[in-house]
């Protein structure tokens, strides 16, 4: 080989591992921005002394709650139950709007409408 062809090979390999190893990475220089608190619109809670209540809430990101629970005799008819119905929504990260209404009693929690392609049953 003459002096030429190492001179050009050395300068081209050099050239290469220069280049690959100067890359430096880089890192957002921006903070993140903190999320917005939402704001509470509405919040009304009234109950007794027996545990029965009524609640109801609004948010400005769309969210909202709307929720009774009363006392039942329980099937023995020696004591009560608490049972709930009511209903939520939300916006779902495509922007839509989802509302779910159920009830919650000695049978469980049940769906009994859906938007959204929310099951009605679980």
């Amino acid at each position: 080989m003459n002096t030429i062809t190492i001179v050009v090979l050395a300068v081209f390999v050099f050239s290469q591992w220069s280049t690959t190893a100067a890359v430096v990475p880089t890192y957002p220089t921006e903070k993140p921005k903190a999320p917005v608190p939402a704001q509470l619109l509405r919040n009304d809670y009234v109950y007794d002394n027996s545990g029965q209540f009524s609640l109801n809430y609004q948010v400005d990101d769309g969210t909202s709650q709307t929720r009774e629970g009363t006392l039942v005799l329980n099937d023995e008819g020696d004591d009560y139950v608490l049972i709930q119905k009511g209903s939520y929504s939300y916006i779902s990260p495509e922007g839509i709007k989802v509302t779910v209404t159920y009830t919650a009693d000695k049978e469980g929690f049940k769906i009994v409408e859906s938007s959204n392609d929310v099951p009605a049953r679980v």
